[in-house]
């Protein structure tokens, strides 16, 4: 039985291909054999369809982000924030009140004994107040962490988008030389036939044909060395979206890997007041500060009041008691020191944040520069010179002008210059990646 990929490689893909498989196989089903049409109905259609349903759509950029940003490692950057949203509800809620229910003097032993009037019944409810506004500090805390938690996850989800991005252009630059390598394989497969008919006919020696052959192994061997890397680099891509890597078939990649178009320009002070590390430095310094007030707060001593009834000995009262500790001694002095000492810690912290986050953005902006002018003036002029000069020595190697060894080196030389350009595209992006993520920009 046929395979799907031989039925499409037969008629095509797409809406072109299936109408001209439904008109070849019309000519089956209106014969007379019936056998044929049922096969053709049970096997055929379903292989067709199985064929079209294979095809795969090309991944864009931008879509391979959006599945990572829905990845376990992305859900896991939201659970962080979920956590901090409970204790940010729990740092709101006052404590509860406490029931009391207490007998004294109970001795049954005794035969006069009466429960009623010969104990001490106590029923009573207490509640303690917190003092020195130690909820609304707690709240203002918890508030802080929660901002510093959602700019973490930008910062992880920042990191996820930049390591997807980065998989994508490798994926995309090894896909590119594999096929780029195909392609000068099967020109040097019809050189060698050419030096073949040429030996056969006695106008060529047969060393020519040889070093034409050792020439068309090592192209083999750069094709082999590519195609590993192309599956290495699509493996990576799905490992960094998040998801299983699909078993056989060929990534299909939809952004161009020649497109040179830059990232949206930003001034330096736009770029420190939006990068989520940055906001994420300065929320824990809004956090720390709120903890030193929490701390103090901590320090003021909290009320209980308890308030009830009391049954003694058949006499119905009313109970009341106040509690409340004396700070003679502990007044949370080491938690206040504690505190402050987090606070400068943070101020430190984001200061060298700032510096780090404008020596990345200074670094980006050279690199992107230079890859920048590379791309755009030196590699166009190097692809052109080299395609010359293959073709100026291809004529005048077939007229006899120069040796098969001088034709192979400008060959080569084609080849190089093709990958190499393949591989400063690739280094191109990699810096525009770069400087997207220093000016806080998702690829």
């Amino acid at each position: 039985m046929p395979a799907a990929k031989d039925i499409l490689l037969v008629f095509g893909r797409g809406a072109n291909g299936r109408r001209r498989c439904l008109r070849a196989l019309g000519g089956f089903w209106g014969g007379r054999q019936p056998l044929v049409r049922g096969w053709l109905g049970g096997s055929v259609l379903t292989l067709l369809a199985s064929g079209f349903a294979v095809a795969q759509k090309p991944l864009s950029l931008h879509d391979a982000i959006e599945q990572a940003l829905q990845s376990p490692a992305a859900r896991v950057a939201e659970e962080q924030v979920n956590v901090s949203r409970g204790v940010l509800r729990q740092a709101g809620l006052g404590p509860n009140p406490q029931l009391y229910l207490q007998s004294e003097d109970i001795h049954p032993w005794d035969s006069n004994f009466s429960f009623p009037n010969g104990t001490e019944d106590y029923g009573y409810v207490g509640q303690m107040f917190e003092l020195g506004g130690k909820r609304g500090r707690r709240v203002a805390v918890a508030d802080a962490n929660l901002h510093r938690a959602e700019s973490e996850r930008l910062v992880r989800l920042a990191v996820i988008s930049g390591r997807v991005a980065g998989a994508y252009w490798s994926a995309a630059v090894a896909s590119r030389v594999r096929d780029l390598l195909r392609e000068d394989l099967a020109a040097m497969d019809r050189m060698v036939v050419y030096h073949r008919e040429r030996v056969d006919a006695g106008a060529m020696r047969g060393v020519d044909l040889l070093r034409m052959e050792i020439e068309r192994d090592r192209v083999d061997m750069a094709l082999l060395t590519a195609m590993r890397e192309a599956e290495l680099t699509r493996i990576e891509l799905y490992r960094q979206i998040g998801r299983p890597v699909p078993a056989g078939g060929q990534l299909m990649l939809a952004d161009s890997i020649t497109s040179t178009e830059a990232p949206a320009a930003a001034t330096v002070e736009e770029v420190l007041a939006q990068r989520a590390d940055l906001v994420s430095a300065r929320e824990a310094v809004v956090a720390a500060r709120a903890d030193v007030a929490l701390q103090k707060a901590n320090g003021v001593p909290d009320l209980d009041l308890l308030a009830g009834y009391k049954r003694n000995s058949g006499t119905d009262t009313l109970y009341t008691s106040l509690n409340m500790p004396l700070p003679f001694r502990n007044r949370n002095q080491g938690g206040v020191l504690q505190a402050q000492a987090n606070l400068r810690g943070a101020e430190a912290a984001l200061m060298q944040v700032e510096l780090s986050a404008r020596a990345e953005i200074q670094a980006a902006q050279e690199d992107f520069g230079r890859e920048q002018e590379i791309v755009q003036k030196v590699l166009p002029t190097m692809q052109e010179r080299a395609a010359e000069n293959l073709k100026i020595l291809e004529e005048a190697y077939r007229t006899g002008g120069i040796d098969l060894l001088r034709y192979l080196d400008a060959e080569r030389t084609q080849i190089d210059v093709q990958v190499t350009a393949l591989r400063t595209l690739a280094e191109f992006h990699q810096s525009a990646l770069r400087l997207q993520l220093a000016q806080g920009q998702r690829p």
